[in-house]
């Protein structure tokens, strides 16, 4: 079914409207197919939908944070990844083990959410229209969307599967021909001889960093960050140990911390990697999130936040080795200290910092590049649709202004604190409340749980 939406003033009416089309959304509306009758639209301006910023890129060395195996779509079907993967050119003639513990091209993996969602039943009844929202207002008990060229879409309930925004450069200011991490085709672009800064050293600067060594880049790259720590890798035969996080759910952070280190320590003095540890956390890092009063949040995220970041969202070893080696043949170095400005100087592009513990400096390059991550802050949210939201009231910043305030499986409370209802949300958006809350093992059980609460709320009424 299609609507034609391409005329200003058109408007077309569904059950429920899911405002993004990436990873979070496709899930969703995976899960609101199988809830037969319901008549559901997907808002994405992307030619693709399923695929969102992380797996759209075209890029080969980007490769998953996680291993096969642990990326099914589905809490019901764990290994439906792996499964895909063997009937995939990539993967014929492969051994099953070996498919399972690869760390597969995040486009291959693009592909897959895309082909699940191709391949559902009632995929036909799926009305994509390939255009931003805006806008979304109340109208009686449902809600009307706007999209950019005004075109409205009515529907019954909403479900916000926006992702994760890219981050502005620190203080906001754009920089003349700084290139976004998350544009792809802009960093490819890079010449080979020039000398880059990096402003951010996360799992968007790998990304930068790999695309770089797969083109023969041979410049200087000078990384800057506030800790200067990047992510870890993974451990081979890492094991989740059963049990124990009871004792940490009354702790504060510092307690919480040496605990862990000591939990680290124990499994390298029995042979086994310190990664045990954190993955110990893996599955109740949201209750222990929650167990926390808000001066204890915001001591993490003061002090704590980059070491859980660097230790918990790991890269490929294979990946690591690449990083490595950049960095001991000088190609690449990262340093921690503060930035103060990046200005057109000289013919270059100035990187005036004040490097830990030193003096002020002033770093020149030829391209800079934003490597800052996710914008977490509804304050700061880029783009149209929730600065629209906020300015109505729809919406409110979530627990120390992280995300949307929400409660339950998802719902989206106002800025009275009252639910919305018909209004939902995951992913990216229920970082305040949930903190972990992007990674699949959380986004497939979100979009399931919204689903079936969405179906609940239309049926009530």
């Amino acid at each position: 079914m299609t609507a034609d939406l391409t005329a200003a003033g058109a408007r077309a009416a569904f059950d429920v409207l899911v405002v993004g089309g990436g990873a979070s959304g496709a899930l969703v509306a995976l899960h609101l197919l199988d809830r037969e009758g319901l008549r559901v639209a997907l808002a994405e301006p992307r030619p693709a939908p399923a695929r969102g910023t992380a797996y759209s890129t075209p890029r080969a060395e980007h490769v998953l944070n996680v291993n096969a195996a642990r990326m099914s779509a589905f809490d019901a079907v764990p290994d439906d990844f792996v499964a895909w993967l063997r009937t995939q050119p990539e993967c014929i003639g492969r051994e099953d083990a070996a498919v399972a513990a690869q760390f597969a091209p995040r486009r291959v993996y693009g592909r897959y959410l895309q082909a699940r969602l191709d391949a559902h039943p009632a995929r036909a009844s799926l009305a994509v229209h390939a255009e931003a929202v805006v806008d979304i207002e109340r109208d009686g008990a449902g809600f009307i969307a706007t999209c950019a060229s005004g075109a409205q879409l009515h529907a019954r309930a909403v479900v916000l599967a926006t992702g994760s925004p890219s981050a502005t450069l620190p203080g906001g200011v754009p920089v003349a021909g700084a290139v976004d991490a998350w544009d792809y085709d802009a960093v490819a672009e890079i010449a080979s001889e020039a000398d880059v800064g990096i402003v951010g050293a996360g799992l968007s600067m790998v990304d930068v960093l790999l695309t770089l060594q797969a083109n023969g880049h041979r410049g200087r790259v000078h990384a800057i960050s506030r800790n200067g720590l990047m992510p870890l890798a993974h451990a081979p035969g890492t094991v989740p140990q059963p049990g124990g996080v009871e004792a940490l759910m009354l702790l504060g952070v510092r307690a919480r911390m040496r605990m862990v280190r000591q939990w680290a320590a124990d499994a390298v003095a029995q042979g086994r990697p310190w990664q045990d540890a954190v993955e110990r956390l893996r599955p109740h890092a949201r209750a222990l999130w929650q167990a926390w009063p808000a001066t204890e949040r915001r001591r993490f995220l003061r002090h704590a936040v980059r070491q859980w970041d660097i230790h918990r969202h790991r890269i490929a070893p294979g990946v690591a080795a690449i990083v490595d080696d950049m960095a001991a043949t000088g190609r690449f170095s990262l340093q921690a200290g503060r930035l103060l400005r990046i200005e057109a100087r000289d013919g270059r592009v100035a990187i005036d910092w004040t490097p830990r513990g030193a003096a002020p400096a002033t770093t020149g390059v030829d391209v800079v590049v934003n490597a800052t991550g996710m914008e977490k802050r509804l304050s700061r949210a880029p783009g149209r649709l929730l600065p629209a939201l906020h300015a109505r009231g729809l919406v409110a910043p979530g627990p120390l202004d992280l995300g949307l305030a929400t409660r339950g499986d998802g719902e989206v409370l106002d800025a009275n604190g009252e639910v919305v209802p018909g209004l939902w949300t995951l992913g990216a958006t229920r970082i305040g409340d949930l903190w972990e809350t992007i990674a699949m093992p959380e986004l497939r059980g979100q979009a399931e749980r919204v689903a079936i609460g969405v179906q609940q709320t239309l049926a009530g009424r």
